[in-house]
């Protein structure tokens, strides 16, 4: 992902690449239960905006496409599809210019917002205005500023000029990636600063539903969009905000939801319960530690080497992760053509960690946000694991609100006040936000939280934005990973399996690698 990244993308897949959506075979058939035509979500913690350019968390991001919609989505195989548009822009289909630098996207006909209004080019120049307009406090503007100009020809064509080629383009702008800027009503709203709009009580779209009431801290109630096409199946969904994992793994059991996110632990014991689907989906997201390379013990590579050889990474994936995330050995995963398989990671091996230290006793301090049990407990690992071989490891973990804060506020994560960070990172369409590690990148200016800066790895990085060749660009990111696997400014962990408990009556779900509810109008109670 570019720079100017949040707390959302740190915290944070896989296994067989299309086993991602099918409830046959995932469940203990039960006796049925739910009611025909209505899907109750339950939604971990609470709904802060259902504004799609403001939404933070992955879940809540997801939520928007219930009732605005991108340009580009994401298939359940994991490819661009054509959502507003009519094709995905291309050079084979004159979409994409020989030079690169201009992207024109064909809006589909006869679309209509929930009003009834049609949706037209100049919606999307106002979406486009709206994530520049500095009154918002959009989550992600970098790449919007990469566009030079935004030309509407006609009602239903939009020209973007790119200040220079960027082959990930396609897959990031108007599109389902790590962020989705759903085309907003430019009707609905009297200016482009559009956080305090009254739209945002009941927001509508050209999604296949549309907001009827939102109790605040309890409930959204959403309807169908009666110009939606295709039509949903569903006449009813309701999002129910739920305390805790806990309290929505009750919940689901007690049939009070019909959908919920639900933990590696939970899925074991639900898998054994009669009238509890259970479905795992390979994510693009990789769980690591990142390395703080300018912190004084750690700028050696030495001592970096010694920590990769010290974690047991295999008892971190059977004990935290139940065995259900595959160990993960680079940056990006192998959801995309462009992992490189070459690449294996470092075996535990603690009595090399030990020679690597040659008797020294560095000072570490594993830092995690204390909001992710995951992490907490990854973080209890690596520290037996490193005081094992002669480190003085330390756990310092906090809150969300400290972890996360700018460094004028004692932020650690960005101030980089810790060695070792327990995090993670959600990718995106395109494999270029899997990697965060560039100079430009480096905290508190951006993700890179390692402030590991290698010219090489920025050179890859540059390269691969520039050309539209597929054997060329994925090279460039070869170079990129094996940069990072020999500098070890992060040691992955594991690519991130995540389910779903689900009302076995529940048809038609087709997450993807990113997201859940990109396909709802398929959805249909039984």
């Amino acid at each position: 992902m570019p720079a100017q990244t949040e707390a959302r993308t740190r915290a944070r897949t896989l296994g067989a690449l299309f086993a991602i959506a099918l409830l046959a075979g995932c469940t203990r058939s039960g006796a049925r239960w739910g009611v025909p035509g209505e899907v109750r979500i339950g939604f971990l913690g609470t709904l802060t905006t259902l504004n799609p350019l403001i939404a933070f968390g992955q879940r809540e991001i997801d939520l928007t496409q219930l009732f605005v919609q991108p340009l580009i989505g994401i298939s359940a195989r994991n490819r661009p599809i054509p959502v507003l548009c009519t094709e995905v822009p291309s050079r084979a289909n004159g979409g994409i210019s020989r030079d690169g630098l201009t992207i024109t996207y064909h809006l589909r006909r006869n679309v209509r917002f929930a009003d009834g209004v049609p949706l037209t080019s100049r919606d999307v120049a106002f979406t486009y205005r709206a994530i520049l307009n500095p009154r918002n406090p959009v989550t992600e503007a970098e790449p919007y500023r990469r566009i030079a100009a935004l030309a509407t020809p006609d009602a239903h064509t939009v020209v973007i000029r790119l200040k220079h080629r960027w082959a990930g383009a396609v897959d990031e702008l108007f599109a389902a990636s790590d962020y989705i800027y759903g085309i907003l009503p430019a009707h609905a709203f009297s200016s482009t600063d559009v956080t305090h709009a009254a739209w945002n009580d009941a927001p509508f779209g050209t999604g296949p539903f549309r907001v009827v009431a939102w109790t605040r801290g309890q409930s959204v109630l959403l309807e169908p969009n009666p110009y939606a096409r295709p039509a949903p199946k569903l006449r009813k969904v309701v999002i129910d905000m739920v305390a805790d994992e806990n309290t929505a793994f009750v919940d689901l059991q007690a049939h009070a939801i019909d959908f919920t996110d639900i933990t590696d632990q939970q899925a074991r014991r639900a898998r054994s319960m009669p009238g509890i689907a259970v479905v795992a989906i390979p994510r693009n997201a990789t769980d690591f530690l990142e390395l703080q390379t300018q912190a004084p013990v750690l700028r050696a590579r030495r001592v970096r080497r010694a920590i990769a050889y010290a974690v047991d990474r295999v008892a971190i994936a059977r004990d935290v992760y139940l065995g259900s995330s595959p160990l993960a050995s680079t940056e990006i995963p192998p959801l995309f053509a462009e992992h490189d398989g070459a690449i294996h990671a470092r075996t535990f091996d603690p009595e090399r960690a030990r020679r690597l230290l040659a008797g020294r006793h560095p000072f570490v301090r594993i830092a995690f946000d204390l909001s992710e049990r995951t992490y907490a407990k990854i973080a209890a690992l690596v520290q037996a694991n490193l005081r094992a071989v002669g480190f003085r490891a330390v756990q310092r973990g906090a809150n969300p609100s400290l972890y996360y804060a700018p460094p004028a506020n004692g932020g650690i994560l960005y101030d980089g006040r810790f060695e070792i960070d327990v995090g993670g990172w959600y990718g995106g369409l395109d494999p270029e936000a899997s990697e965060e590690w560039t100079c430009a990148n480096r905290a508190p200016r951006g993700p890179n939280a390692a402030r590991w800066c290698d010219r090489r790895y920025d050179a890859a990085f540059a390269a691969q934005q520039r050309t539209l060749n597929v054997a060329a660009r994925t090279r460039e990111f070869a170079v990129m990973q094996r940069r990072v696997h020999a500098a070890l400014p992060v040691i992955p962990l594991v690519y991130r399996t995540e389910f779903e408990g689900v009302n076995p009556a529940l048809r038609g779900f087709h997450p993807n690698m990113l997201y859940n509810f990109g396909a709802v109008q398929d959805w249909r109670m039984r």
